[in-house]
């Protein structure tokens, strides 16, 4: 009995070793060679690898390890993918049809031209003024004292700034025009492609 216990046990100590043994892999190293063996190199865990057992026979798949660039990658692609999706529940929630969407672009229009309309009179006005003030500025100085024209050159700088001000606002009026325009191009081309393939 004492032989066959003796026998027995490092059989199974042998087996458990065994069992404890990292599986070969397998896998194309960058010069296209097959490389195999127990213990992967760290810079090869990026690779996809072949688990072999002992009959050679591949018995699973290690898939590559992401780089960083990758995982970030595909985070930011679902969440654009998301964000889609988001907005086209609210295209196909909040229109009925498409000349729904293009009556609230033009809508959106006219608010913005009327605010151009606004500005564009305000310009002409502080223009106008302006110009009033340099030429007052530019009479004779014996018309004027000193202080007067001191006072006239301060209003000129303040509405020269004005001026600046107004032109600013005008041109972020046009971009905004030209982005209202471009977005609802876009809205009523992804309304219909989505009403056409069912809303999906």
């Amino acid at each position: 009995m004492a032989l066959l216990l003796a026998f027995v046990v490092p059989s199974l100590a042998n087996a458990a070793g065994q069992g404890r043994k990292a599986p070969v892999q397998c896998w194309t190293d960058d010069r296209g060679h097959r490389v195999c063996g127990d213990v992967v190199p760290p810079a090869e865990v990026r690779r996809e690898r072949a688990l072999i057992d002992r009959r050679g026979v591949v018995t699973g798949i290690v898939p590559a390890q992401k780089s960083q660039a990758q995982i970030e990658a595909e985070a930011k692609q679902a969440r654009d993918d998301e964000q889609r999706q988001a907005y086209d529940r609210f295209l196909l929630q909040t229109y009925p049809d498409v000349p729904a969407i293009e009556r609230a672009r033009d809508e959106r229009l006219a608010a913005v031209e009327a605010q151009l309309r606004l500005t564009e009179k305000a310009m002409a006005d502080t223009r106008v003024t302006l110009a009033d003030l340099r030429g007052r500025l530019a009479r004779p100085a014996s018309a004027a004292p000193a202080a007067a024209e001191a006072g006239l050159q301060s209003r000129i700088d303040q509405f020269t700034v004005a001026e600046a001000d107004h032109l600013k606002a005008l041109a972020r009026l046009r971009d905004e025009q030209t982005r209202i325009d471009g977005d609802f191009a876009r809205d009523i081309a992804r309304y219909r492609a989505l009403r056409s393939s069912g809303g999906n």
